[in-house]
Parts: structure tokens; C-alpha cells; sequence
């Protein structure tokens, strides 16, 4: 299983929005799904939302790992 490093995203990473990111966008509040690309030149996180069709890069200040 993939699991979480200490301040970095893995791809797999099951997420949910940060504290940060449901103030930036409120309408992704309750939305969680998991991480597909991780980029090494940027904070970009290449997410995939339970149920959508396409990818979403995000920031990684606006996910949280979702055991937390």
C-alpha cells in the first residue's frame, strides 16, 4: 500500500479538502479523492475527485490527507 510521507503526497493518497482549500473553494467543501500525479518541479498535485471524469491540479496547501 502507498501511504503518506511527512510533508509530501504520494500518488494513491486518498485526500479531502484543507482548511485552506474549502475557504478557497467551497463548492469542492465535501469533495475527497485521491492523488494521481505528484510534480517534483512545483506544488502542483494532480488529483482525481471521487465521481469526475477528469483530473484537477490543486495546490497541496489546499488537500489534507483524509485520515486526518
Amino acid at each position: 500500500m502507498i501511504t503518506q510521507m511527512p510533508d509530501r503526497f504520494v500518488v494513491g493518497t486518498r485526500f479531502k479538502m484543507s482548511k485552506l482549500g474549502v475557504l478557497q473553494f467551497p463548492d469542492l467543501a465535501h469533495k475527497t479523492g485521491t492523488v494521481v500525479e505528484v510534480s517534483i518541479r512545483t506544488s502542483g498535485i494532480t488529483v482525481l475527485f471521487d465521481g469526475a471524469a477528469r483530473p484537477t491540479v490543486l495546490d497541496q496547501s489546499y488537500i489534507a490527507p483524509l485520515s486526518e
